[in-house]
């Protein structure tokens, strides 16, 4: 079962960052995730577009943008001249995400909508037309290193079966808490696309992402 692997670099040691990200580049990783996090949306704070100019620097892979941001349009005219590959956003920032959506793909930037855990896959109705993946987060966004959450998987599925209904060809994204134990189980529920962080980067990277992808 093929599934593309965004490794997040929440996980990875940013003393050696450059290092890193080169044997993760090497070892097939698809995309790098960034997690950008304004201490509103979410209690923490990560990353800011500093991190995605270092990161453009550091691989040639594509990079996905989460920004966990209550006003995600502060964020994109940069993002759009860094070459971002895709931007999500998420459902609860105040207002709704309608009009970030049109613009992040008005700016001919791949859109992703954001369903935190107790946001039912419902409400993605009405911006189905907008987005190219739907992440579901299966921890509790704004930190890393958490245990995938119960019932997560069952949420994918119900995604999955939302998305067919409406003939929607959009990507289930899966972030948070995948392993090597959990990642069969999000990938049999319908997620192609699996945003991975300790799991690649705690030890040796080769190895764990010739794990990840021997793991289905």
């Amino acid at each position: 079962m093929m599934f593309e692997l965004c490794a997040s670099i929440l996980a990875a040691d940013f003393a050696n960052l450059a290092r890193d990200v080169q044997i993760a580049d090497s070892a097939g990783v698809d995309a790098f995730h960034v997690d950008i996090m304004d201490g509103h949306l979410v209690p923490a704070i990560s990353f800011g577009i500093d991190m995605v100019r270092t990161m453009s620097r550091l691989s040639a892979k594509p990079l996905d943008v989460h920004l966990m941001v209550e006003n995600p349009l502060d964020f994109l005219p940069e993002l759009a001249e860094l070459g971002v590959k895709r931007v999500s956003i998420h459902y609860e920032i105040p207002g709704g995400p309608e009009k970030a959506l049109r613009a992040i793909l008005s700016a001919g930037i791949q859109t992703g909508l954001v369903l935190s855990p107790e946001t039912p896959v419902e409400v993605t109705l009405p911006y189905m037309k907008y987005i190219s993946h739907l992440l579901l987060m299966t921890v509790r966004p704004g930190w890393g290193g958490q245990a995938y959450l119960p019932g997560s998987n069952r949420k994918i599925t119900s995604a999955r079966t939302l998305l067919q209904k409406q003939g929607s060809d959009a990507v289930i994204q899966a972030d948070g808490g995948i392993t090597f134990d959990t990642l069969p189980g999000a990938c049999a529920a319908g997620a192609r696309s699996i945003v991975v962080g300790s799991s690649v980067f705690g030890g040796r990277i080769d190895e764990n992402v010739k794990k990840l992808r021997l793991a289905i």
